[in-house]
């Protein structure tokens, strides 16, 4: 077997130079030969394929159709071809594109090794075999038959014809790739189809055309477009179809009786210099070459209608030079009008994306509705565009009678102003309400010709307003307001313009209602920052506002270096009063000393606080020690006009009070400790010296500057007028 296999390689291998596919079978399928034009188009190698069965890759050569075939050639049959136009891929290979080649398969009878077989005659037969496929029989008088009849044949006892007695027979199959012939001459037989049918069509044309020349004339005036033949020497036309009188109101004759005037005429002045170069171009252009232009004619009745030309040379001079040209010109107004009403669409679309994105890109109410109001004024070129806003219970239609207030608008310099005013029954009556509720769109194109009652047309006269077109603002169910747009004189609102308002009325009132629901997350987050910061029962800042309103004053006071106040008070004998009145009493006499505190600092950037229990603290930014005191003055005061009774108090038979100044200009070194240690020093002081007075502490010369030094002086300012000057006023 395996000298069977050599033999087979080195007699078959010449087949591994021919252009083909070649591929020997033994009976039962295997593959004893496989060359590599068939390797390189299956990609599969002959290593991989030789001594297996065909079927195992090819399964569908198992299909009896083949089994069939093969069986005779097994037995020494004749050969027997495969069409490429029946069985165009027996052996599938790939083409350009992943298509498949489509083969011409030829599978002769071969005789087994053992008869014998030379390479001369293998040569010989495959091309006795292409012969076969080209002709379907053996050619005769062709010169490939002669060189086949050369005397280098293959002998009869050797025969790879059929009928020779030969133990068994090999499969040969001998594979022609006839993908691109075939494409070819699919592509020549669809040219030729094409070519007859054309010819057909010319020439049943020409003779229709020749039958009659008025045949022709009507078919030229049923044109849906002008034809006409324009001599470039005469300036002139010089034939006109009947087209004329439909599209642009003239007669052939008036058209041709219009000589060289027709140009100035008849074409759009803007158009003439565009036309002329159109012209221009025609010497240099080649026989059958189109030019192309669009310009304006005028109609008799004086309107302007676009047209599209088609061009070319239709007679030219001895010399070769342009003479005239024929050319057709199709009506595209409504083509020109659908196409600038498109551009102005996509105009508007992309100009209301951006109002859209201007109203949604705020959260200010204010911002939303005047950023609208001047958007919408400019996209609709109005004369005024407002927002009204409809007052409470108004959507709900309450029992009184319905108004708006003109919330924001935007107007143009020669229209009065109508901001603030306030509309009673202007389109506000129940059927309107309901209306808007339903996103129903009223626009009024003439004021004085709309079904309106005569107050409201009496109203819109003191505002010189003639047309106007109102939308509402819905928010779910409520009718929250109206967007109108106004205009001095009267108007024709477009759908489009109708429809993109309506668009921007949904995105406005979700707009409006992000920037209320704002407003209240605002509210409500300052709400809460005051309930975090305010102390309950006084209602003064707590101590944690104390404390990070001093360390922020103490950093701005630093860079600044301006100098920075701070007084502690304290009530005198407090336990004694709670004891004597009661906790209840002593939480009144907390809030009425709190409110007299209040009352005695002035200026906006001062803070009084509750430091603690019954002590209170006054910071006094951008003040020196001389103001300090006069606010610490002006406290003792207010506490002393109270006259709260405190019967347990040991200095006085009313609630007094001791203070503690202390004034420094901080460094960025330290820190706002150092200020509440110097005055709650200078408060110590004053409880130990009696009570009911003022104690001032600056810092000690000795020490260091700027708020480091730690050596306090103390000053006395103990009450001793009760006529002292307010502070305010000094």
């Amino acid at each position: 077997m395996i000298e069977e296999s050599k033999s087979i390689k080195e007699k078959f291998g010449v087949l591994d130079s021919v252009p083909v596919g070649a591929c020997l079978l033994q009976d039962d399928f295997v593959v004893l030969f496989w060359n590599t034009c068939l390797e390189e188009w299956t990609k599969i190698p002959r290593s991989q394929i030789l001594g297996t069965k065909i079927t195992t890759h090819f399964p569908h050569l198992s299909q009896l159709k083949y089994a069939t075939r093969f069986k005779q050639i097994f037995a020494g049959g004749p050969p027997t071809i495969f069409s490429s136009q029946i069985h165009k891929h027996l052996i599938p290979a790939t083409w350009q594109d992943g298509q498949q080649r489509i083969q011409q398969t030829t599978v002769t009878a071969v005789p087994a090794q053992e008869a014998g077989i030379e390479e001369q005659e293998i040569r010989d037969w495959v091309l006795r075999t292409l012969e076969l496929e080209s002709d379907g029989t053996v050619g005769v008088g062709s010169p490939r038959s002669a060189f086949l009849s050369r005397e280098s044949a293959p002998s009869a006892s050797s025969s790879i014809w059929p009928g020779v007695n030969s133990p068994s027979f090999y499969a040969l199959l001998v594979i022609q790739d006839v993908t691109d012939l075939t494409h070819r001459i699919q592509a020549y037989r669809t040219m030729r189809d094409q070519a007859l049918e054309e010819v057909q069509v010319r020439q049943r044309v020409e003779e229709e055309l020749r039958s009659s020349q008025h045949f022709i004339q009507q078919i030229a005036d049923a044109a849906p477009y002008l034809l006409y033949i324009y001599d470039l020497t005469e300036q002139r036309n010089v034939y006109v179809n009947g087209q004329a009188s439909k599209l642009l109101g003239y007669t052939p004759q008036e058209i041709l009786q219009m000589q060289t005037a027709l140009y100035s005429s008849l074409v759009y002045p803007e158009d003439l210099p565009r036309l002329k170069a159109h012209q221009q171009k025609f010497p240099s252009t080649q026989d059958g070459h189109i030019l192309e232009l669009e310009y304006r004619l005028k109609h008799r009745s004086g309107e302007w209608r676009w047209f599209r030309c088609r061009d070319q040379v239709f007679a030219r001079t001895a010399d070769g030079c342009p003479k005239q040209i024929f050319g057709t010109a199709q009506d595209i107004t409504e083509y020109k009008r659908a196409e600038e009403a498109l551009r102005q669409q996509n105009e508007r679309e992309l100009l209301m994306a951006t109002i859209t994105q201007h109203i949604r890109q705020s959260l200010d109410l204010g911002e939303v509705l005047s950023t609208t109001v001047t958007e919408v004024r400019h996209f609709l070129q109005a004369d005024r565009v407002m927002i009204v806003r409809f007052n409470p219970c108004t959507a709900s239609l309450c029992a009184g009678p319905a108004t708006g207030a003109v919330t924001v608008e935007s107007v143009a310099p020669n229209c009065p102003p109508m901001l603030g005013e306030t509309l009673e029954n202007f389109c506000f009556d129940q059927f309107y309400i309901e209306a808007y509720q339903h996103r129903a769109i009223r626009p009024i194109a003439d004021v004085l010709a709309a079904d309106m009652p005569q107050y409201q047309i009496d109203l819109l006269a003191q505002f010189a307003v003639r047309a106007y077109l109102v939308v509402p603002l819905v928010q779910g169910d409520e009718l929250w307001g109206l967007l109108m747009a106004h205009q001095c004189s009267p108007r024709q609102w477009m759908q489009l313009e109708v429809e993109l308002l309506s668009s921007l009325a949904t995105q406005l009132a979700i707009a409006i209602k992000q920037a209320e629901l704002y407003q209240q997350l605002q509210a409500a987050n300052l709400k809460l920052e005051r309930l975090a910061t305010l102390d309950e029962l006084t209602q003064l800042a707590n101590r944690r506002r104390f404390d990070q309103y001093l360390e922020m004053e103490w950093r701005r006071q630093a860079r600044e270096q301006t100098p920075l106040s701070l007084i502690l008070c304290d009530i005198d004998s407090f336990k004694s009063y709670n004891d004597t009145y009661g906790h209840p009493g002593g939480d009144e006499c907390l809030r009425q000393v709190a409110a007299a505190i209040g009352n005695a600092v002035g200026r906006p950037a001062d803070l009084v606080a509750r430091y603690g229990g019954e002590e209170f603290a006054v910071i006094l930014p951008n003040t020196a020690i001389q103001g300090a005191v006069m606010v610490a003055e002006h406290i003792q005061l207010k506490i002393a006009a109270l006259q709260l009774p405190h019967a347990g108090s040991q200095v006085s038979p009313y609630v007094t009070m001791s203070l503690g100044v202390a004034s420094i200009v901080p460094a960025s070194e330290s820190g706002a400790e150092i200020l509440i240690a110097a005055a709650d020093q200078a408060l110590y002081q004053a409880k130990r010296l009696g009570r009911d007075r003022i104690q001032l502490y600056q810092p000690d010369p000795a020490g260091k500057a700027n708020g480091t030094g730690t050596s306090i002086l103390p000053v006395d300012f103990s009450i001793s007028n009760t006529n002292l000057p307010s502070p305010t006023s000094a």
